[in-house]
């Protein structure tokens, strides 16, 4: 996930909305620092000032501004995100750039859902019905976003529970979970994990007015949390009053995934939704790829010097899943000294195969290693390279 700080204003509302104050209030899901969210572009850089630099993919563009501010985001000329890094902006709880991520933690500890996130620079902590996010490194915040808070009326939540009976399985329909207000539904959804690429598909049913609309996938993984986050347009676009549109939208994944919600939004928009679709991943075993790359295999000797007895391969499991079934093949490269006929130093190539069953996410196994036999007794020194084979997930 990449960071990005969003400002908007409008260049007829300057007088409006005023320049900058010489503190930095942080408005949660509203502004920061005399910016508000859903001013025009001009507006917003006549109250910050022109950017020190800004980039632009599609109809985003992200501004990098002077303090107090740090960024912000624009779609479609609209501010959509602002941030800070300034230590003097805080929120109305009192909490700033700098503070713990305990305290963060316990001054929203009412929020109904927090959801945190791995990024390059450290973790991201996102209330999203308060519409605000923490940049957390080292236990600190060292960044603030403001962005538009997501809805929430009437439909499906957007926490991971569980779902009721009958959730849908990859690759079957799904049943539509709301009615949402104009006449959109999510007809049906399908996904599946291609390596380590997660793909949903579907079908949404536009009976409102003719509008331009994209999908967006959030896919989490067996514990609840957000692993994954990408949208895509539908087609055809826009959704004709009366018609039906596809969307399939592609993640890259290093996680298992156990639950997917499809969100329907209008372009120019991150937080109302038009409908909404929440699926099941059942078949876990599609994911052989992404556990098989969290599964660590290494030798190790009970003895110095070893023989071909002494030899152990432990097996650990750093997925969220059981793995019901892997087996590790081993090559060792050792080497021996003889004495007869005459002395010399033997260099031989031993192979091995074990099998652990049943490992429990974060267990480790400690498997015997039978060698194939050779000249060398006692090894004088030894290389082992550890390869998997099959993977096997369970529940």
């Amino acid at each position: 996930m990449v960071i990005a700080w969003l400002l908007v204003s409008h260049a007829a509302a300057v007088g409006a909305y005023g320049a900058a104050p010489a503190g930095c209030a942080v408005h949660e899901g509203v502004g920061l620092g005399g910016v508000r969210l859903g001013m025009p572009v001009a507006a917003a850089l006549a109250v910050t000032g022109p950017p020190t630099n800004q980039r632009t993919t599609g109809s985003e563009t992200i501004y990098t501004l002077r303090a107090p501010w740090f960024q912000m985001v624009a779609d479609y000329g609209i501010v959509q995100r602002v941030s800070t890094r300034d230590a003097t902006c805080q929120t109305p709880r009192g909490i700033g750039v700098g503070a713990t991520a305990a305290a963060v933690r316990q001054a929203y500890a009412g929020q109904a859902l927090s959801v945190t996130s791995p990024v390059p620079e450290g973790e991201l902590l996102s209330y999203p019905f308060a519409g605000v996010r923490f940049l957390i490194r080292q236990d600190r915040a060292v960044a603030i976003e403001v962005f538009r808070p997501e809805a929430r009326g009437p439909g499906p939540a957007t926490t991971p529970a569980p779902l009721a009976p009958g959730g849908m399985s990859p690759g079957a329909p799904t049943p539509t979970p709301t009615t949402p207000a104009g006449g959109w539904s999510v007809r049906s959804t399908s996904a599946h994990a291609e390596d380590r690429v997660f793909v949903v598909t579907g079908t949404v049913e536009n009976r409102g007015r003719a509008q331009a609309v994209y999908a967006e996938v959030r896919l989490f993984n067996p514990s609840g949390r957000l692993v994954a986050q990408g949208d895509a347009p539908l087609f055809p676009n826009p959704v004709p009053s009366g018609r039906t549109a596809t969307f399939e939208v592609r993640l890259p994944i290093d996680d298992v995934v156990r639950r997917f919600l499809v969100a329907i939004r209008p372009v120019g928009s991150i937080a109302g939704s038009l409908a909404e679709s929440m699926g099941e991943v059942k078949d876990l075993q599609q994911f052989v790829a992404v556990v098989a790359r969290q599964i660590d295999a290494a030798v190790q000797t009970s003895a110095t010097p070893p023989t071909r007895d002494d030899f152990v391969v432990a097996v650990t499991n750093r997925s969220p899943l059981v793995v019901s079934a892997v087996t590790v093949a081993v090559e060792v490269t050792v080497s021996c000294r003889l004495a007869f006929p005459a002395p010399r130093t033997v260099q031989e190539l031993r192979v091995g195969t074990v099998t652990v069953q049943q490992l429990r996410p974060g267990a480790t196994a400690r498997v015997p290693l039978a060698l194939s036999p050779g000249a060398c007794v006692e090894f004088v020194t030894w290389s082992a390279t550890p390869r998997l084979g099959e993977v096997r997930i369970g529940e």
